[in-house]
């Protein structure tokens, strides 16, 4: 760092790190974080984490940095970030323990100055421990999965996170920004605001007021964002350090009356539920693949997100601010009630006061965040303890950030069983590794799974108004009420008290088309989130169907790796019941078509409580010829008809959006039309068989990198004929091979039952297709990406700039 750069500088912390498995011994291996130490695991069919985790261990890991530390930054302030740690994690700088953090959901700053040896190398060591599992209902990953950042700076300036901007008002633009310092002498504080490169609006002061004439306002539908630049000053007037942010100016209002009003309008919340994992990466928490997921999710019709069940990560919010993206960001998935035997309730006394204020301190200057989620399905609502804890976190976000309003995501059954289970306190060393033959492993984790996916408990346990009488005291400590699954509850809980807001926290994506119209028509009703926006990890099966019988459970066994009910697959793809809501939001204006596998006709079946359709968009099933084929069309309008190779099959009624048709497949084409009520052509949708050729098409998402180590891009891969229609029943391996500046660094497809791992060159198609992620190297020049699929003769080459470094 030069000397006459002042400001804390920040300094990306990722690269030339070591990781070791501190139990199985194997060798240290060089990484580039985030980093996933949990897809390292080999997974066990009879495991503790099981199902829940995706069948892999925990562990514990230690992750080492040798760095040089320069003279010149001795006398200077040296703070190390860490963004996320999965968890129990401890840090060590030249072997001497400075510090650590629980909760492996928020970040944590640690000093570094008075550790390091100036002008020598120095050692930064992380024990991340994730060893005494179960200890999530999700596949959590393990070690440092989030960006680790280093700060240098002079022992004056502003702290991580100080910069703190809230909206006052819009009419005219006035906000708030707070400047947090650390400073042993007096200074002050300067604060400019920039559109562009045009300076807007400028004052003095830790805590100042800024009018923004014509301001351009933030929403979902334009993402406008300033840059706001604070300059520490000492008293001779040098300014010693500046800090700058990127926010938007938005307003937030709600009431029952209105509902949710973001700069005085109505909004809607098109809301889908997404866990932390970034698919095949696992846990990692890249910035392109974040900002890739909110991306994908705007384009899927998406207008907001809920970070189930814990807080998102920086590079999230940040995605969210960009695209234009709404938050609901979410604390805890427990407070006393225990749901697994090693989960958050064990730390949840002493810690949730930290964490969650390390929450909002991260949220609060991202315009994107809309909401705070205290909790998630929390059994201690059931209970006087529950009004106590939710009085104390609603008041906690009030005083952190009172321009927001708090929810907190309630199943009325698991509330109603919270009393019966007990607080568990051991801490006792495990083996993260063991068998057992209850891969489900406490009876904890079970009553969790019966009370959350049976709705007919809810029938047997109470209805709305016992539902109403039991936590209304707890819904009177929120801003807004989110109910899980309890639909059923919105009408008669507004007649009991009409000031009350509720938002569909969590919901099934296939009866959005029932329940859409609802919360159009009720101003109480600020919108829904769907189980769930993206296909994840863990929970294994829960929306995978089942062939040969009509019966199914929770999970499904091993191999089963993911939870395969997204309306977003794992690869980003949307899927019929995607298409499917958006229809219902009225976004997607032709039809839809997709049919049941063929090759599976006239099996029973078991979809389970988080998939109605197990129907894709697609007329290619080989060897399927003479069999029925039953098709389903989605659509707006009034009525549907479809058509096989020019011949009508019928015309019928959408009900709920959707009508159903039969047929005998062969090759050919399926075409449907859509009428108003008059009759009138609204529009059409034609699907098609693939022809017998065999083309590999290698779609990169971008074709140049940064050549600094971290720039990452996504490939997807589809076997198809010459007219781009995937093959879908002719999955095979396929090979990727990179070279140059650049490395493929995760590879999969969207299959949920595999025994493939994510680590690697190569991967099985499913339903034709897969993708692979590939990272630069730090080296500038031309990286080459091959593919080749077995029993195909073509090669698929793409090529891959790594150019000029960020910066």
């Amino acid at each position: 760092m030069s000397k006459k750069h002042k400001n804390m500088e920040r300094i990306r912390f990722n690269k030339d790190w070591t990781f070791k498995n501190d139990i199985t011994g194997e060798d240290e291996i060089k990484v580039t974080l985030p980093h996933d130490a949990m897809q390292t695991e080999k997974r066990l069919q009879n495991m503790k984490n099981g199902a829940a985790a995706g069948f892999f261990p925990g562990g514990r890991y230690v992750y080492l940095k040798n760095f040089y530390a320069p003279h010149e930054w001795d006398g200077k302030c040296i703070l190390i970030e860490f963004e996320g740690i999965y968890q129990n994690s401890s840090v060590y700088v030249n072997g001497k323990y400075i510090g650590g953090w629980i909760y492996g959901y928020t970040g944590f700053v640690l000093e570094l100055s008075e550790q390091l040896n100036y002008g020598e190398d120095n050692e930064i060591r992380v024990i991340a421990d994730n060893t005494r599992t179960p200890n999530s209902r999700w596949y959590t990953g393990s070690g440092i999965y989030r960006n680790v950042n280093l700060y240098v700076g002079n022992k004056n300036h502003i702290a991580v996170d100080g910069i703190q901007v809230t909206t006052k008002s819009i009419d005219p633009a006035v906000i708030c920004v707070k400047t947090e310092i650390e400073a042993t002498e007096d200074c002050d504080v300067t604060i400019k605001v920039y559109d562009g490169d045009t300076l807007v609006a400028s004052s003095v002061g830790l805590n100042a007021k800024l009018t923004i004439k014509d301001a351009k306002l933030w929403s979902d539908e334009s993402p406008h964002l300033y840059r706001v630049e604070c300059n520490l000053v000492n008293n001779a007037g040098e300014v010693i350090d500046r800090q700058e942010i990127k926010t938007g100016i938005r307003l937030l209002a709600w009431s029952a009356e209105h509902g949710l009003e973001i700069n005085n309008k109505s909004v809607k919340l098109r809301g889908g539920c997404i866990h932390h994992d970034n698919g095949i990466l696992g846990s990692r928490a890249i910035d392109y693949a974040e900002e890739r997921k909110v991306k994908i999710l705007k384009d899927a019709g998406f207008n907001a997100i809920r970070s189930a069940h814990n807080p998102a990560s920086k590079a999230l919010l940040s995605a969210c601010d960009k695209y234009g993206m709404y938050v609901m960001d979410e604390a805890f998935d427990q407070w006393q009630f225990m749901k697994v035997e090693y989960d958050y309730s064990i730390y949840f006394d002493e810690q949730h006061e930290a964490d969650l204020c390390a929450m909002i301190r991260k949220d609060i200057s991202h315009p994107s965040v809309i909401m705070y989620s205290i909790g998630n399905e929390i059994g201690d609502t059931g209970k006087q303890s529950g009004v106590e804890i939710s009085r104390e976190l609603a008041g906690i976000c009030h005083e952190e950030d009172n321009t927001r309003p708090v929810v907190n995501c309630i199943n009325p059954v698991v509330s109603s069983m919270g009393g019966s289970k007990s607080k568990c306190t051991s801490l006792d060393e495990v083996n993260p590794y063991e068998e057992t033959k209850n891969s489900q492993a406490t009876a904890s984790l079970l009553a969790n799974i019966i009370v959350t996916v049976v709705p007919f408990i809810r029938k047997i346990m109470g209805k709305p108004e016992k539902v109403e009488k039991l936590l209304r005291p707890c819904f009177d400590e929120l801003d807004i009420v989110g109910l899980n699954y309890a639909e059923d509850c919105y009408e008669p809980h507004h007649k009991h008290d009409p000031m009350r807001i509720m938002v569909g926290s969590e919901t099934y994506p296939h009866s959005m088309a029932k329940r859409w119209p609802l919360i159009e028509k009720n101003s109480y009703l600020i919108g829904d989130f769907m189980w769930t926006a993206i296909d994840y990890l863990g929970e294994a099966g829960v929306g995978v169907p089942i062939y040969g019988t009509t019966r199914g459970g929770f999970n499904r066994p091993y191999p089963c790796v993911s939870a395969g009910c997204g309306v977003i697959n794992l690869l980003g793809e949307m899927e019929t019941e995607g298409y499917a809501a958006n229809i219902a939001w009225g976004l997607y204006k032709k039809p839809y078509i997709a049919v049941r596998p063929v090759n599976h006709s006239g099996e029973k079946h078991f979809f389970g409580m988080w998939r109605d359709t197990d129907a894709i968009s697609s007329w290619s099933f080989k060897g399927c010829e003479g069999r029925k084929a039953e098709i389903e069309v989605y659509s707006i309008g009034k009525y549907i008809e479809l058509f096989q190779d020019g011949v009508s099959i019928g015309r019928k009624e959408l009900v709920d959006t959707k009508a159903c048709f039969e047929t005998v497949y062969k090759q050919g084409e399926l075409k449907a039309v859509s009428y108003d009520e008059l009759g009138n052509v609204i529009a059409e949708e034609t699907i098609k068989t693939a022809g017998k050729e065999d083309v590999i098409r290698v779609i990169p998402e971008k074709t140049e990198l940064y050549a600094d180590g971290e720039d990452v891009t996504f490939v997807l891969v589809k076997l198809t004929d010459h007219n781009g229609i995937v093959k879908l029943l002719e999955d095979r391996m396929v090979i990727v091979d990179v070279t140059g500046p650049a490395e493929i660094i995760a590879i999969g497809s969207r299959e949920p039952i595999t025994e493939e791992r994510y680590m690697g060159n190569c991967f099985t198609t499913s339903n034709g297709t897969l993708g692979f992620y590939v990272r630069s190297t730090g080296e500038e020049g031309e990286a080459i990406i091959s593919v080749s699929a077995e029993g195909i003769d073509t090669v698929e080459i793409r090529k891959i700039q790594c150019c000029t470094k960020r910066g």
